[in-house]
């Protein structure tokens, strides 16, 4: 059942990350922009005063604006970071500029972790979720390392956003037990509501 479920993940991760990568470069900036701009009349990031963002990797989203947009509205800004590569382990450690996120691990740009700079979960108001492919019910196809359905585990899902573009949004992605739902997802055409807040 597992190797079925992995085979399946794996076909539907090949097919939108291929669909992703063939973005044009330039539209894929573009529609970054828009998402950053719906992103900033959301009444949740509106309210949050600590919000986690992902780092942008290859032909995801483009997060780099959105994180300068929150400094610029004073928001406190975590982003994840892995201590120990393999160990499926995240957290969150707070940044004060962009140019913080200095070190790749997995080729993903992240801080130094210093201890006085880890953010605990219930500190965070707001955590947006990269991913390859996400459905109407909020399940997401990732990169299968488990890291951020792991990290997700004990944050409510009202708290979550997926971001995605329009082109990632599929009927049903392949889930399994330790699958997580986000709460919900916007893109640069629409705002899809998965749980009421």
């Amino acid at each position: 059942m597992k190797d079925l479920l992995d085979s399946e993940k794996r076909k539907v991760r090949f097919e939108f990350l291929n669909l992703r990568d063939k973005l044009d470069p330039i539209l894929a900036a573009a529609y970054s922009n828009v998402i950053t701009a719906a992103v900033r009349k959301l009444p949740l990031y509106e309210k949050a005063k600590t919000i986690m963002f992902y780092m942008s990797y290859g032909s995801e989203v483009i997060t780099d604006a959105m994180i300068a947009q929150a400094f610029d509205d004073g928001k406190t800004v975590v982003v994840p970071a892995i201590e120990n590569p393999g160990d499926g382990a995240m957290i969150a450690v707070r940044i004060s500029r962009l140019e913080d996120a200095f070190q790749y691990v997995y080729g993903i740009r992240q801080p130094e972790i210093m201890p006085d700079e880890s953010v605990s979960k219930e500190d965070i108001d707001l955590v947006f979720v990269p991913g390859i492919a996400f459905d109407y019910k909020g399940y997401r196809t990732g990169y299968g390392k488990g890291y951020f359905d792991k990290w997700l585990k004990d944050i409510p899902i009202g708290k979550t956003i997926g971001v995605a573009y329009d082109c990632q949004i599929t009927d049903k992605v392949p889930t399994g037990k330790n699958d997580l739902p986000v709460g919900s997802i916007i893109t640069e055409k629409r705002y899809i509501q998965v749980v009421r807040n």
